[in-house]
């Protein structure tokens, strides 16, 4: 009989899949659906969500998920009900009142619109009250590489930990990836220090593509697998996220919500007044 050949998991059978990975010992840790425990980047009815903060915290409980970040649109985003200050009380009422009645930990947080001039659209003030900010272009798609990328690069450069939502903005068969240099964004994050990249499971997005992925490990720069749920069917989001991660070569223990909630909300939370110190 010949040589046994060694197992691969099917994600890393193709020679640019394993491109910097570090061979047999990474194989057997690569994420599993089963290491998360936390739901990232949920839309409720206080934006453009379907279902309500309870109805969603209770869809949690019953994926026996530890934790869940509400993250209503911020107010820029007019077309999606995002939620402008005089709102945010209602919905932080909510998420108060769903969490007595839920054993997950329901985490305060937002989608911000990034800005045309690379800035977050709640104010330092808000932002510090929040325990996660996912920061995502929603308009000017069509801006040149040049301007996108530097308009990015602003945004990394922010002394406030952000996760880098659906980061190309594209809509699979409706709109391409929008032009940046991506490379020198990249680089921006992980000098900074205070990013997090997201692979959006929405089947209409799956962003980021694979070797976008590894560029970004490369930089050892941390991932969530999120839902961008905008209802609690959605959850079931989380396993082409999951998929997308392994693609990628991602191992447990470089996506942040596979940590208990605590040091999850230590790792994310937006820290400025650390920033400023």
């Amino acid at each position: 009989m010949g040589a046994s050949v060694p197992y691969r998991p099917p994600e890393l059978r193709e020679p640019e899949a394993r491109e910097g990975l570090e061979g047999e010992a990474l194989e057997p840790s690569l994420l599993k659906y089963d290491d998360v425990r936390g739901l990232i980047h949920c839309h409720t009815v206080h934006s453009d969500g379907r279902d309500t903060v309870l109805a969603m915290a209770q869809a949690a409980d019953e994926l026996g998920m530890t934790y869940l970040t509400i993250t209503d649109h911020s107010p820029e985003a007019h077309y999606a009900r995002g939620v402008p200050l005089d709102r945010l009380k209602a919905q932080w009422d909510d998420i108060a009142a769903a969490q007595e009645r839920v054993a997950v930990r329901i985490l305060r947080g937002t989608e911000s619109d990034i800005t045309a001039e690379g800035a977050l659209d709640y104010p330092d003030e808000i932002l510090e009250q929040l325990d996660v900010v996912i920061a995502s272009v929603h308009n000017r798609f069509r801006m040149d590489a040049a301007t996108m990328t530097a308009r990015l690069i602003r945004l990394m450069r922010l002394p406030v930990f952000k996760i880098w939502g659906h980061p190309l903005g594209r809509i699979i068969g409706n709109r391409e990836p929008f032009a940046c240099d991506v490379e020198a964004v990249l680089d921006a994050a992980a000098e900074n220090g205070r990013t997090a990249i997201e692979l959006n499971g929405d089947p209409h997005r799956l962003d980021l593509p694979p070797h976008w992925i590894r560029a970004a490990r490369a930089r050892h720069l941390p991932f969530v697998v999120s839902t961008d749920a905008h209802s609690t069917q959605a959850f079931g989001y989380l396993r082409f996220s999951v998929a997308m991660a392994r693609r990628g070569g991602l191992t447990r223990d470089e996506v942040l919500n596979t940590a208990d909630v605590e040091t999850f909300r230590q790792r994310v939370r937006p820290q400025l007044t650390a920033a400023r110190e």
